[in-house]
């Protein structure tokens, strides 16, 4: 490990438990990140800003969210970079490739994240997703010369990963290379069933159990934040949505919907009628989230990773008191 941390990156780094929460905006002015990050800065120890888009060609899109930033730092919460490749629709495979495809396109990338950081950032956060078998050794050589840059600099290098089950899943994924470069690493421990496919779990218990149970033959468990949802989806023959935990009462309440447990998948679900359409929604709640938030000492992990700040209610965050006692 590095002996000269910014300060900042050394005040997470001594913190045995970290609290992430990432912070993304759902249309112009959605506040609902920040005022979590206000209400709550005493049960977060870092968020990451879903930032900055890689394109095509090669460049990056995007601002960091200077609210965010001036809020965390008036609380002491840290605050990591988020760069991605979604846009908009899809986490887009197209960019990755031409990015990973030479070692210039791969420095060219590095140079600009590393210009693109605020002073403040205790380090990046990387969140490419769909990482194609064909690029596994490319990915891996990134994320070596990006920590270098980083560590010189003393600042962290933090990722988020799919959740797989086996070698065969997610094969651009090296866990055990990953594990090796990067500081901390978000499994991304949801959507299990997503919005593009079949109505199902956001995370089922022994999915879950199952994915962390591949991750940490690979991870060291001191490294890894486990992935929690505080949403669920709404499937229909329309396009699937996305309803915050916050806002699962009142559309239970809207459409007398009786909710329903899943005992296999520890999850609650429910069924409802909009004129001739059927809806099924399955959604993580606060009795839910505090099932998984025990795996954090049963797994002895470094923490959690909350997708997204203001998706969830203000008794979620008493689970996260009673489970994650400091």
């Amino acid at each position: 490990m590095n002996s000269t941390w910014t300060a900042t990156a050394r005040r997470l780094i001594d913190k045995r438990l970290w609290i992430l929460g990432y912070i993304s905006e759902d249309y112009q002015g959605d506040l609902r990140g920040i005022d979590s990050l206000r209400q709550q800065s005493s049960h977060i120890d870092v968020y990451a800003d879903f930032a900055f888009q890689l394109l095509p060609n090669g460049q990056f899109t995007g601002q960091v969210n200077m609210l965010a930033l001036q809020e965390a730092h008036e609380r002491d919460i840290a605050s990591f970079i988020l760069f991605h490749n979604f846009n908009g629709e899809i986490f887009d495979p197209q960019p990755l490739r031409s990015v990973l495809s030479s070692t210039a396109s791969q420095r060219n990338c590095i140079r600009q994240m590393i210009n693109l950081l605020p002073p403040k950032a205790a380090g990046v956060h990387v969140d490419f997703e769909g990482v194609e078998a064909p690029y596994r050794i490319p990915f891996l050589s990134f994320l070596e010369s990006l920590r270098a840059e980083l560590h010189n600099r003393g600042l962290l290098l933090t990722i988020a990963i799919p959740a797989k089950r086996s070698e065969w899943e997610a094969p651009g994924y090296d866990f055990a290379g990953i594990g090796r470069l990067c500081d901390s690493i978000t499994l991304m421990t949801y959507d299990e069933h997503y919005a593009g496919g079949s109505p199902g779990p956001i995370a089922s218990l022994p999915w879950m159990t199952d994915t962390l149970d591949y991750a940490i033959r690979y991870i060291p468990n001191e490294k890894l934040l486990l992935g929690i949802p505080v949403y669920g989806y709404d499937w229909s023959n329309e396009p699937t949505r996305i309803v915050p935990m916050r806002d699962i009462p009142n559309l239970v309440a809207q459409t007398n919907a009786r909710i329903l447990w899943s005992d296999p998948a520890v999850e609650p679900y429910f069924y409802y009628w909009r004129g001739r359409t059927k809806h099924t929604l399955w959604y993580e709640n606060e009795l839910s989230s505090k099932v998984r938030l025990g795996f954090v000492k049963s797994y002895r992990l470094r923490g959690v990773a909350i997708w997204r700040l203001g998706y969830e209610t203000s008794r979620f965050w008493q689970g996260v008191a009673s489970k994650l006692k400091r």
